[in-house]
């Protein structure tokens, strides 16, 4: 009697993409665990698809010959579609798109889910500060932790040892993502800056500065439009972000007519940053 075949479900082998494994190295371990990976199946794609999980955490990495694109799953709840699209993209842009756009969200996800429990958010703001605090230490950083003036809120604060640059990264309530406060000279924020925005096109656009007034503005205008949307607004100060990812404002200097040069102090605040996305910049953000 010939044998039946197997159905086409029984038959499938999930297969891991390349990628899984070096973009998981690029994610950073948290509280001593690291990411896990197994070969899945997306259901929106034939591509190889592998599932990375820490703790709670879930996403779903599927990669093909036109890119890359990431879904995040909370209990209970599957992803049937991509939440994130990438081209063509290195391994360091889509870890760079995970940590910058995706964790954020999968983790106010999870924190929607959890009891509102004042106590607890209490505690957790606490460790991830503390763990953002470890790691900056690390690279040499004098760190301070305060209760924020804002109900429910802390806050860590520290100077760049190199470039002068102060950093306050704020944590209110049950929120997941912090506010990140920074100012210092011109030249070190506007290099700073575009580690949160989007990647860099591989051929820049020409910038538009019609309507964009004062120097600091425009120069500033110029070096981040080809990143993000950047809107000046009625204070002078610049409105900077996208529909995804941390987005913010950049205050307008004292004399907006002044001569600007690298060493004068500008203030820019972002919201929407994960902490994943901080610890893998606090070689940068030490210095």
């Amino acid at each position: 009697m010939p044998a039946v075949p197997a159905p086409a479900a029984a038959r499938y082998q999930p297969v891991t993409p390349d990628e899984a494994v070096p973009v998981a190295n690029l994610l950073p371990v948290r509280a001593g665990q690291a990411w896990t990976i197994t070969p899945c199946r997306a259901p929106w794609t034939t591509w190889p698809a592998a599932r990375l999980q820490q703790g709670a955490r879930e996403l779903i990495l599927a990669c093909g010959h036109s890119g890359a694109d990431v879904a995040w799953q909370v209990p209970g709840v599957d992803a049937y579609g991509p939440h994130l699209r990438l081209g063509r993209a290195s391994i360091p842009g889509i870890a760079r798109e995970v940590l910058r756009v995706v964790l954020p969200v999968l983790d106010d996800q999870l924190a929607a889910r959890a009891p509102d429990d004042g106590p607890g958010a209490h505690r957790h703001r606490l460790t991830e500060l503390n763990e953002l605090g470890a790691e900056l230490r690390e690279h040499g950083a004098v760190t301070f932790h305060q209760a924020g003036i804002a109900p429910n809120s802390d806050v860590l604060s520290w100077t760049g040892h190199g470039h002068g640059i102060r950093y306050a990264v704020t944590l209110r309530g049950t929120n997941p993502a912090a506010d990140l406060a920074v100012s210092g000279p011109l030249s070190a924020v506007e290099r700073l800056l575009p580690h949160f925005l989007d990647a860099a096109p591989a051929q820049a656009p020409r910038v538009q500065l019609t309507g964009v007034t004062g120097r600091m503005a425009r120069r500033l205008t110029a070096r981040l439009r080809p990143l993000t949307g950047v809107e000046q607004l009625d204070t002078g100060g610049l409105a900077i972000g996208a529909a995804t990812g941390p987005y913010g404002y950049i205050a307008p200097p004292a004399d907006p007519a002044a001569r600007v040069r690298d060493n004068t102090p500008v203030a820019a605040e972002l919201h929407s940053v994960g902490i994943d996305h901080l610890l893998t910049l606090s070689t940068t953000l030490a210095r």
